[in-house]
């Protein structure tokens, strides 16, 4: 097969992906994209540029980050043996200004028996103290009690992370008392039918 023979099957599958692909949830400053199985594949193996090509994003060559690395194969496990669960998973969080991939917003499945979907973020370090990780977790909050079934939000936050616990606290989980996979368990309750996630705020 020539060269261009395989750039334009390359250009039909990235094409086809598009169209597999959930819509996007836009916030002013930010698109949160879904990752399909072929992109996370990629992601896996450490091919970012290809990565990049399928999700139409530009990933930096070192992402994601160790800390983040580890879940993948983890959700690319669900997305294979159950595509319901693509809006679900990972979305990464896209500066629109650049088209830079910063960051992730991920889901760990739709709500479970009780209603519960759980959520976790995280932002890469050269575009922290922006407000990214507010302004996604807003935004997917609203998104996913939206979504039929959802009636409570809950995130695992270690407790050395002063970061991450600030912002949950700012929009209104509170800590448990509970563990979940050895972490403290923060919960809240999903949004009711016109209703908007205040935001708290705190001195620092």
């Amino acid at each position: 097969m020539s060269t261009r023979d395989l750039h334009e099957r390359f250009l039909k599958r990235a094409s086809q992906l598009a169209r597999e692909r959930p819509p996007r949830i836009e916030t002013p400053r930010l698109s949160l994209v879904v990752l399909l199985p072929e992109e996370i594949r990629a992601l896996i193996d450490g091919d970012t540029a290809r990565a990049s090509s399928l999700a139409g994003v530009t990933f930096p060559p070192d992402w994601p980050e160790d800390d983040a690395r580890g879940g993948l194969p983890w959700h690319l496990g669900h997305l294979e043996a159950d595509a319901r669960h693509r809006p679900w998973r990972i979305r990464v969080v896209v500066e629109r200004a650049s088209g830079v991939v910063v960051g992730s917003i991920n889901l760990k499945g739709p709500p479970d028996a009780d209603g519960d979907v759980e959520i976790g973020w995280g932002i890469s370090q050269p575009w922290r103290r922006r407000g990214y990780a507010l302004e996604a977790v807003l935004a997917v909050i609203d998104w996913a009690a939206g979504q039929p079934g959802t009636t409570t939000l809950s995130a695992t936050i270690d407790d050395a992370n002063a970061a991450s616990q600030r912002l949950a606290a700012k929009v209104g989980f509170s800590r448990t008392d509970r563990l979940r996979r050895q972490l403290p368990l923060w919960c809240r309750g999903a949004l009711g039918p016109g209703e908007s996630v205040e935001v708290r705020e705190f001195k620092s």
